[in-house]
């Protein structure tokens, strides 16, 4: 099993954009599957970052797995049973070899997930790994002792300029179990679950979509509470 994707283009899509995309899925996607290619951050050196958002938005990705936030993640998990989050196209899950879980309350009868912020392309998943039950029903079930999300909005905090009822409730993660949250610090500022103890970190190798100067990739990491 594996994700194929494809986008409906909400956003004009110009010659030059296409052109990009066709040249940027060459170098960073693995064929046939279109997972992202496990490499080291310097591989995306070359690339401009405002090329690198452009082909992160028209092909909904996030976080990039390099090779470094792949180990920089697997020693923080140290053998411990984990998941990744709101997984749609699930490349992390992948490369650290753990269950993905996706948005399975936001997907629609069409197939499409749900578009959770203005400009957002929904995603297409005609195949997938992932599995797609609500989060906090596969926090139950398989009882992870780390959940690790990319850029997962909280269902409490206007922060991509709403409110998402798709969204989990992150209080109730961190009442469960370990939680890392990747991030943009400009972008989920306001996340409610900030107001508990947590720890920062900016591991070499992390890049989002985010095309701050400089960049303000993240990782929040909350224990699990007492």
């Amino acid at each position: 099993m594996y994700y194929k994707i494809s986008s409906l283009h909400t956003l004009p899509l110009t010659i030059e954009i296409a052109n990009l995309l066709v040249q940027l899925d060459a170098l960073l996607l693995d064929r046939p599957t279109n997972r992202i290619k496990l490499q080291p951050a310097t591989a995306y050196d070359s690339i401009a970052r405002q090329d690198l958002q452009t082909w992160c938005h028209y092909r909904n990705r996030y976080v990039l797995p390099t090779v470094e936030l792949v180990d920089w993640l697997k020693t923080r998990i140290n053998g411990r049973r984990a998941i990744e989050i709101g997984a749609e196209n699930s490349d992390l899950a992948y490369y650290l070899g753990i269950p993905a879980i996706g948005s399975y309350p936001g997907l629609h009868s069409t197939a499409y997930t749900t578009v959770l912020f203005p400009g957002q392309i929904p995603t297409r998943v005609i195949m997938s790994d992932a599995h797609q039950i609500d989060i906090m029903q596969a926090i139950y079930e398989l009882r992870p002792e780390v959940a690790i999300g990319a850029w997962i909005p909280d269902k409490f905090t206007n922060n991509f300029y709403g409110y998402h009822k798709y969204a989990p409730n992150d209080y109730q993660i961190i009442q469960n179990t370990e939680y890392i949250h990747i991030s943009s610090e400009k972008l989920h500022s306001k996340l409610k679950i900030r107001e508990f103890p947590h720890e920062i970190f900016k591991p070499v190798g992390l890049i989002s979509r985010e095309v701050s100067s400089p960049p303000d990739d993240v990782i929040y990491v909350w224990k699990k509470l007492p």
